[in-house]
């Protein structure tokens, strides 16, 4: 089952089904089993005293059974926490993996995630062209043979989409290395002899690196560079850099997948016609800790910072995404959203487009936007404010039949958004770089370069948005 931060409920903007089709069911499942329970205990208790010469030697029998389950649970539940990970229970992957920042101040969460989505991407797309080798630096070999097992014959991997990527484990921090599971859930399309199949696939990764090297800064993480010269990624046919000549198999200087595991893979495609309850909007909203100290620390650091603008900025990008979401259009969106987000996104656009299909949200609604969370990095700001709105929320087909969801019933959801924005943003800096030319572009332009039509890296404009977590599973990562 994929992480709960992406189990979308119906299927607007940051809403929808789950990735993998499933859907969640919200709750329900146990009424069910305690009346059967309650039945087969009240019939056992007749049969006792209706017909004792059966009734007590099925009493006797069941009672050995519970006894013996209940003992069998015992020592399951004895060896599940013998055998557990050395790593604190009570910390979040993601929190722990955070903590890197005590010993590599240029740790950001928000350049690991871009690493993983890049190079998760240029692996299998490589992997179809026959050149992971060239990836030597980030790959180990057994993750490259992990990768062309799956070969088969196959001339191409086209339509890379990750739907859905946590960090799902962090170890040894208090060591000298460190390791990183991520599970990522993504759909591509492979071609191999003249036909094509698209794929849903669940796969686990297991990163390593050196605890205490310092990070590369944003620009240079997208696994196109050389980790220990930064130089373009050119390798020899041994693996050495084709500038620097040394070869890489550890993370010495940049994060290395170690091992690659393919969990399940299917031909089937996203069901995006089922409806599905909110979950968590009653809840209490849940802060950072010591967040008031937090806001106040960067108040002080943004003298003039207005937060009426900033939830202007938020609810222009919702309202934005949600009329790009209707009109099956998200490249308008672009400079709106990190490229994480923008590429799950689209993912679900090209499902509807696919199916025939499209969601709407008729008055759609923000009612009421509350700070919850704020983090800076050496690169980035982060604000995370817990958003409440509504809307009719349903999806048609082609002829405007409504096949999941109401147009007339007003459905009330919560949700956690977060935006981030680069330090030179805060700082005031109207203008970027062109990573491509070089040409300066104007901060919050656009997602395209005028000069030379390149795409910008995300996260060079002022406030973007970058994640979007349901309530069910927000403070759980």
């Amino acid at each position: 089952m994929m992480s709960a931060a992406w189990l979308f409920v119906l299927a607007r903007v940051g809403g929808g089904e789950s990735y993998s089709g499933g859907g969640s069911s919200g709750g329900g499942g146990g009424d069910g089993a305690g009346e059967l329970l309650y039945l087969a205990f009240r019939f056992l208790f007749w049969l006792t005293l209706e017909y004792p010469l059966i009734g007590i030697p099925v009493d006797i029998v069941v009672i050995v059974l519970i006894v013996r389950y209940v003992k069998r649970k015992k020592k399951l539940e004895i060896f599940t926490v013998s055998s557990a990970p050395a790593a604190a229970p009570s910390a979040a992957p993601l929190a722990r993996l955070d903590e890197l920042r005590r010993f590599d101040p240029n740790f950001s969460e928000i350049t690991f995630s871009d690493f993983c989505y890049s190079l998760y991407a240029r692996a299998h797309d490589a992997r179809g062209r026959g050149d992971l080798d060239r990836y030597s630096p980030y790959l180990s070999a057994a993750a490259r043979n992990s990768l062309r097992a799956r070969n088969q014959g196959l001339s191409e991997v086209r339509g890379i989409v990750i739907g859905s990527f946590r960090v799902a484990g962090v170890r040894g921090l208090d060591d000298a290395n460190v390791t990183a599971t991520v599970a990522y859930e993504s759909n591509y399309t492979e071609v191999a002899a003249g036909s094509q199949t698209s794929w849903y696939v669940k796969e686990q990764w297991v990163l390593e690196r050196k605890r205490d090297i310092l990070s590369p800064p944003p620009e240079k993480s997208k696994a196109d560079h050389c980790p220990r010269c930064g130089a373009a990624l050119q390798t020899r046919t041994d693996g050495a850099c084709e500038y620097c000549g040394v070869k890489i198999e550890s993370g010495a200087f940049q994060w290395y997948v170690r091992a690659i595991t393919l969990m399940t893979t299917e031909t089937r495609g996203p069901l995006l016609t089922s409806n599905v309850p909110e979950q968590g909007t009653d809840r209490p909203t849940i802060f950072q800790p010591r967040f008031g100290d937090h806001r106040a620390a960067f108040e002080a650091a943004h003298g003039g910072f207005d937060w009426s603008a900033f939830e202007v900025r938020v609810k222009e990008i919702a309202l934005e995404l949600q009329k790009a979401w209707t009109a099956r259009d998200w490249e308008r969106v672009r400079p709106l959203e990190s490229e994480s987000l923008f590429q799950t996104h689209r993912y679900w656009i090209d499902a509807y487009t696919r199916q025939k299909l499209r969601n709407v949200v008729d008055d759609y609604q923000i009612h009421r936007l509350q700070p919850v969370k704020i983090t800076t990095d050496a690169f980035y700001e982060s604000i995370t404010v817990r958003l409440w709105a509504s809307g009719r929320d349903h999806t048609i087909d082609e002829s405007g039949r409504v096949v999941a969801g109401s147009k007339s019933d007003v459905r009330q959801w919560s949700e956690y958004w977060t935006l981030i924005r680069t330090r030179s943003a805060a700082s005031g800096t109207q203008t970027m770089s062109c990573p491509n030319c070089g040409a300066p572009v104007p901060v919050g332009a656009t997602g395209i370069c005028p000069y030379c039509s390149g795409k910008l890296t995300a996260g060079q404009f002022d406030w973007l948005l970058s994640r979007i977590e349901q309530d069910d599973a927000y403070g759980v990562r």
